[in-house]
């Protein structure tokens, strides 16, 4: 880490932070998950299928936001960690999700933020994460959140991506964080974007499997 990479990551991490407190201020589900705007309701429905019936021992959410999508995951993990950088999203969250068992939530920047020693998981989900922390002046810290979040899944692991999009500029930019995780050890299973009945912006959602041993 250069000399000087301690005080960008401090000063972006207050920026993003920032941002997303003020939105989530503005009240309640500013987004529009819980059905109020259609893209939103595709993107977390085809999230959801593309996590299939599967059972996990142990999940992480990065993005967790109000816990829209982390009331689903629960529903499928034994336990499930869930992130996010908004103080005040994170408290939305906490009280969707209060009295579930097997919960965990953590008010975190993922560029500095690690699992405790040994934990593994079968599925981590990064939820419109990664095009908020790639910024120029943080570049070499973004670049080193790749090995970082590969190494947390355990042999097998699944990994799904979902950021928006508009336009092509902008999906190249978002493969281009599937790219980065494959020369990290993890393979595609599949990808798709979603949400071209709701309006321009679409959702590219991908998922990836770890195959290291």
């Amino acid at each position: 880490m250069g000399i000087f990479d301690p005080i960008l990551l401090w000063w972006h991490r207050g920026k993003v932070r920032g941002k997303m407190d003020r939105v989530f201020s503005r009240g309640r589900d500013p987004y529009g998950y819980d059905g109020r705007s259609a893209y939103e309701t595709q993107r977390l429905d085809a999230m959801a299928q593309a996590v299939g019936f599967h059972r996990f021992a142990d999940a992480l959410e990065v993005g967790c936001a109000e816990g829209a999508f982390t009331e689903r995951l629960a529903a499928c993990a034994d336990r499930l960690t869930a992130v996010d950088i908004s103080t005040v999203a994170l408290s939305r969250a906490k009280e969707r999700l209060k009295g579930k068992a097997g919960v965990d939530f953590v008010e975190a920047d993922v560029r500095e933020w690690s699992p405790p020693a040994g934990r593994r998981y079968g599925l981590i989900v990064l939820g419109d994460v990664l095009y908020y922390i790639d910024k120029p002046m943080v570049r070499d810290i973004f670049e080193k959140t790749f090995p970082r979040i590969s190494s947390w899944l355990e042999p097998g692991g699944r990994l799904m991506l979902a950021h928006a999009f508009v336009g092509p500029k902008e999906l190249a930019h978002r493969t281009g964080f599937r790219e980065r995780f494959e020369t990290q050890g993890l393979k595609l299973v599949s990808e798709a974007p979603v949400g071209a009945e709701a309006g321009p912006v679409r959702c590219l959602i991908s998922v990836l499997e770890s195959v290291r041993k």
